[in-house]
This record gives C-alpha cells, structure tokens and sequence, in this order.
C-alpha cells in the first residue's frame, strides 16, 4: 500500500511538473535563439523533424476517440493559457503528450522492476491513464474559472475607460494593465486585432483559437465599433449595453460552474481509489484470513475483481463526463479516415453483412435511425452505425467468451496447484506445515493427472488401495478417507472447468447488450446536442441584441455573425450563407427546414419578416424580453440539473468504494464461512 501511495504521489508531482514547466522550457529556448541570432544546423534540423513528427501523431491521435479526447483537454488548457496560431497549437499540445507518455512508462517500468507482475501493471498503468485526467481536468477548470472571473472584470475596466475616453481602441489597451494572468494574453491580442491593418483576417484567427465564446463576441464587439462606431439610443451606448449583456452571461455561467465544481469535487477521484487499493485489500484479507486465498483463486474470486474494476472504471468516466463544462469550440471534426468506411469499401462481403443487418431502405426504421444519426451530428451512414454495432457486439463476446475460457483454464490450475484449505479460523501456516501441504498438493496433482492421463478411471475400492499403499497405512484409515474425499473433490473441479452452454448464452446477451450501445450513444449524444441548442440560442439572442442596434446592419449580416459564433447550427448557416445571394427568402427557407429546433427558427422567421417589410431593430424589438425569459429559463434548468448531479454523483462516487469493500472484503470472508460451515459448527461443539 506505500508503495502504490508513493508511485501515485511521484506520478502525480511529475504530470505537475510536466505540465507547467515543460513549455516554458521549450518557450525560453527559443527566446535565447532569438536573441542570439544563431541556431546550429542540427538543431534546427532537429526542431525541423520534431515538428513534423509531432503534426503526424497530432492528426493520428485525432482519429482514435479516447486519445481525442484527451488530446483535446490539452488543447483547451493552452488555449486558455496562451494564444497560438493552429500550427504551433498543435505543437505544442504534441510536447505535453509526449511528455506524459514518457512519465508513464518510466513509471511502469520501474514497477516491473521492483515487482514483476504484468497484470499489476496493467491495472496500475488504466489507474495512471485515468488519474491523469482528473489532472488535465483539474488544471482546465481551475484556469477556465479564473480566465471567466478575469474577463468579467477585464470588461469592467473596459467600460470605465470607455465612459472615460469615448474610444474603443484605448480603453481596450488601458484595461491590459489591469487585467489578470490568464486574461493579459487574450487582451494583448484582442488589443492587437483592434489596431491591425487587416481586422478581418487577425479576428478570423483568434477566432480558431480562443477559448470561449464570450471572448470571441467581444472583440468581434470590439471590431465592429471600431469599425462603424458606437450607437446612442435614448441615451445608452450599444456597445455598453453589449457590455452589460456579455457580463449578464457571464455572472450565470461563473455561479453554474462554481456550484456544479462544488458539488462534483473530489468525486472521480474517490471513484478510481480501489484500483489503487483492491490488490492491498486482497494482500490484508488473505495475511489475516488465509482461508480466503480459496476464494481470489476461484472463478468466482475472477468475477468479483473483475467487477470491482469495472464499477470503479465505469463510475469513473460517468462522474467525468457529468462535470464536463469546458465550451467546445467545435462541436464535430470529422475524421480524415473513417474506419467504418474504410471497411465497407476495401472488405468483400462487408457490405452485404451490414445490409442484412440494417432495416430495410425507406422503412419506419431506417428513417427513425437516419434522423437519430441526423439529430446527433454524426457523419456517418446507416449502414456504417450498422458496422459499428456488429463490431461492437464481436468485440464483447470475445471478450466475455475469453474471461469464461479463462476462468475455466484457472479453475484447472487452481485444482492442480491447490488452494489454502481449512476453516475461516485458521491461523497462518508455519514453514514446516507450509512444506507438508506442499507435499500434499504434489501428491494430489500427480494423482489427477494420472486419472486425466488413464482411459478408464479406476473405481473408488482401487483409488483407496492405491492412496493406502502409497500412505503406508490400513485402507480403512480415517487418514485414507480424508486423503481420497480430498483427490476426488480437486478431481471434479478439474474435469467440471469446462465451458458451459449458459456461459456461452451470456456471452450472447453481452454481445447483444454490445450491439445496442452505438444507438445508445447517438441517443445520449441527441440529448448533448440539444442542450448545446439551447444554450447557443441564448447566445445568438445576446449577439442579435447587441447588433441590431447598429446602422447598416443587414441580414446577411446577421448571419455571417451567427455563423462565426455558432456551432450547432454553423453548418447549416454557412449554406444559408452561400446560398443567399441566389436567394435570400429560399436560403432562410431552408435553414429553417433544415434546423428543427424551435427558439432557433423563430429567429429564423423575425430574419424573413426583415427581407419584406421590417428593420433589423423592428423584427427584434422585443429581444431583450425573450433572451432574458430564455435566461430564467437556464438558471432553473441548471439549478435542477445540479441537483440531480449531486444525487447521482454522491452515489456513483461511493459505489466503487462499497463494491471494494462488500465484493472484495466482506463478501469473500462469508463466502468461506458459508462454505466452510460444517468445519466451523465442529470447532465450535
């Protein structure tokens, strides 16, 4: 248990260490580089060929969805931390990577050093993976919670110098100097877009790589009264209003994190502490109650830890992905190799399997899983989702058909090798009487293996001769029984560990539970989305309010701002986009029809009633009521979802620890003493 306890704290201090001092070093070798003017040649070839290296395994890891993601929760933390162009980005989110993957397997490594067990440091190594998450996510929210409360006030210093000097570019500079760690970045280049040559092209830049949106409406804000000056509407700034909407947004979205951060603290890490500690609790139980060892070394004992890894594993990533609150800049980047495709069409027969596994072309139900695969955002076809179940469903009874194989192949061994044997009061053995049942189980497994080897097995009258003249002792000798009761017990053990037809039937419903869970996901992906819908229509309803407002607003260009800060509808407003010059009614025709959602289409139809007779500020007029009826509305949805979070995230944070110490402490000490019964109702007459 120290030892766990001391490769979790060195892992923990060096992912640390990695990750706040790894790009500073790299960051000032490149100053010193530039100051002095020179670089060797190999070097630069060097750096050259790291470069490359590091865009290659950028876009790899892009294509493999665990890694993604993690690969993505890096990404976020530089882009909160720093502003870089897409190249470097990559870069350097490819160095911490690395970085973390080195640790890693100095780590394991010098635990198969110090104790050579490959499954310890299997487990050991999904425990590192999974803790170092917790990590990634504890630096990302910790710095996405300061940047937040630092723009807020950084728009505050904004505002007063505004008021103060009626000039967008030197109130946004004068606010640099009193704006926080983590904002002074963002701000020195909000402030450099606003004084650029080329506006357009430096927002369009930032706008790839900011890491929120709140930051992307105000420079675009800022941008654009630069640019065409401020309004004054019963004597109130539009861009002070837009000021006030943009904190009003921000002051909910800081107090739901805050809240939810409170309530969900400490959870995922309570969820991953029997991976660290099962196999101490196992060393304990059995150091003070051998006659467990029985059960550990059993199928059922497989089982059993096999559950307790995965109620901990899969407590874990539900309580990670309930306290997700990091803003996507992107909601889907499709992969540039699609292995789903790639199947379909290099595989014979490929196809023709998924087509007898998909309904039928035009029916009620391949058009329901269109519009789910629809609804989701996925781009993939019916038939590809249609793969993805069937390899799903193989890879899980592989799975389930290789444990109960296992188990079985153990089970042998175990009858072989032998097992502790006595009563759950049984002290632990001394070196002499450990020697004596060492002796006994080579006996006993010589024994089997003759009767497994022989093509008739010996009847019981020549069993106990054999057994009496090896002893050296009378046939009926209560020793013989005992020695012959003992044989025959490990022999039905060992020809009974073969596999079962209702181990196989189970490994049939996994694998169909398995071919279930892709349209599981697009569903709980469906219900993702439409919580991203919402929340972005309370935001194009913030953009809309501050635009409006301003003279030469069109709607194309309404939407060309919608689209660069949208995106769940980003695709189908850069059709409308294209298509309006053909057609303005017929392009917001069809992105009405083509988004469902209806908060977003009502804003559709206040755009067409501008096309005929309205202004902009006419067919918005009353935006302001119904963004701030939307916004209610937000805070009684989030209040009701932290609440239900905190319920659910209390009892999945538990659960791992229960199961540890039900499944894998209590339980085993019963399981013995039920077993066992009959030896102990003896020591106790």
């Amino acid at each position: 248990m120290i030892l766990s306890i001391l490769l979790i704290a060195i892992f923990v201090g060096l992912i640390i260490y990695s990750i706040t001092q790894f790009q500073k070093f790299f960051q000032l070798r490149n100053e010193r580089a530039a100051v002095l003017g020179e670089k060797k040649v190999r070097n630069k070839n060097y750096s050259v060929k790291f470069t490359a290296f590091a865009l290659k395994s950028y876009n790899f890891i892009e294509r493999i969805p665990v890694l993604r993601r993690f690969q993505a929760k890096i990404r976020k933390k530089l882009e909160t931390l720093a502003v870089y162009d897409e190249f470097t980005l990559r870069k350097e989110v490819m160095k911490i990577i690395f970085a973390i993957c080195a640790l890693v397997v100095i780590v394991l490594g010098f635990l198969l050093v110090i104790r050579p067990s490959f499954l310890v440091a299997f487990w050991v190594f999904v425990g590192f993976l999974l803790l170092s998450g917790i990590l990634v996510d504890f630096f990302i929210y910790r710095v996405e919670r300061k940047l937040l409360k630092q723009l807020k006030e950084y728009i505050n210093r904004v505002r007063f110098y505004y008021q103060s000097t009626k000039m967008v570019d030197e109130a946004v500079f004068e606010a640099i100097h009193d704006a926080g760690n983590e904002m002074k970045n963002h701000a020195e280049r909000i402030d450099k877009i606003v004084n650029s040559l080329d506006v357009e092209k430096e927002l369009a830049l930032y706008e790839d790589v900011a890491p929120t949106r709140y930051l992307r409406v105000f420079a675009g804000l800022a941008v654009l009264v630069k640019e065409r000056g401020d309004k004054v509407i019963d004597g109130k700034s539009s861009f002070l209003n837009g000021l006030t909407a943009i904190n009003k947004e921000l002051n909910a979205e800081i107090l739901y994190r805050s809240r939810l951060s409170y309530a969900m603290r400490n959870l995922p890490l309570l969820a991953l502490i029997p991976i660290f500690f099962a196999l101490p609790v196992k060393n304990w139980t059995e150091g003070n109650f051998p006659t467990t060892e029985a059960f550990y070394d059993s199928r059922i004992g497989l089982f059993s830890e096999i559950g307790v890894y995965a109620i901990s594993i899969a407590c874990y990533l539900i309580l990670r992905k309930m306290r997700e609150i990091s803003e996507s800049t992107k909601e889907f980047v499709p992969n540039k190799v699609k292995w789903e495709r790639w199947i379909l069409t290099k595989v014979k027969g490929a196809m023709l399997l998924c087509k007898a596994f998909t309904p039928k072309k035009y029916s009620r139900r391949y058009n329901d899983t269109e519009q789910l695969i629809k609804d989701a955002n996925e781009s993939i076809t019916v038939y590809e989702l249609t793969l993805q179940k069937i390899v799903s469903a193989v890879i899980i009874f592989i799975l389930a058909f290789g444990v109960f194989a296992y188990s079985h192949v153990r089970e042998k061994s175990v009858a072989l090798q032998g097992s502790f044997d006595g009563s759950i009061f049984t002290e632990t053995y001394t070196a002499k009487e450990s020697a004596l049942l060492q002796q006994q189980t080579d006996y006993d497994r010589e024994v089997i293996e003759n009767f497994s080897k022989a093509k008739v097995l010996p009847t019981e009258e020549e069993i106990v001769l054999s057994i009496a003249d090896q002893l050296e002792l009378d046939p009926s000798d209560e020793e013989v029984l005992k020695t012959y009761n003992r044989i025959m017990d490990k022999y039905v053990k060992y020809t009974n560990a073969y596999l079962k037809w209702y181990e196989v039937l189970l490994a049939i419903i996994f694998a169909y539970i398995a071919y279930q869970l892709p349209a599981i996901v697009l569903s709980f992906k469906k219900r993702a989305r439409l919580k991203l819908m919402e929340r972005e229509v309370y935001q194009l309803l913030m953009l809309i309010s501050i635009l409006k407002d301003f003279d030469g607003m069109s709607v194309a260009g309404i939407l060309q701002w919608l689209e660069r800060f949208s995106i769940a509808f980003k695709r189908s407003l850069e059709i409308a986009i294209e298509e309006f010059d053909s057609g303005p009614e017929e392009a917001l025709e069809k992105l009405g029809e083509t988004n469902t959602f209806e908060p977003f289409v009502q804003i559709v139809e206040r755009l067409k009633l501008t096309l005929i007779r309205l202004s902009i500020a006419e067919a918005f007029e009353d935006i302001d009521v119904e963004r701030e009826y939307y916004l209610e509305e937000r805070k009684e949805d989030q209040t009701r979802e932290i609440a239900e979070k905190t319920q659910m995230g209390s009892f999945l944070g538990l659960a791992p620890m229960i199961s540890l110490i039900f499944i894998y402490l209590i339980f085993p000490i019963i399981y013995i003493a039920v077993t066992n019964s009959n030896q102990m109702m003896e020591l106790l007459h």
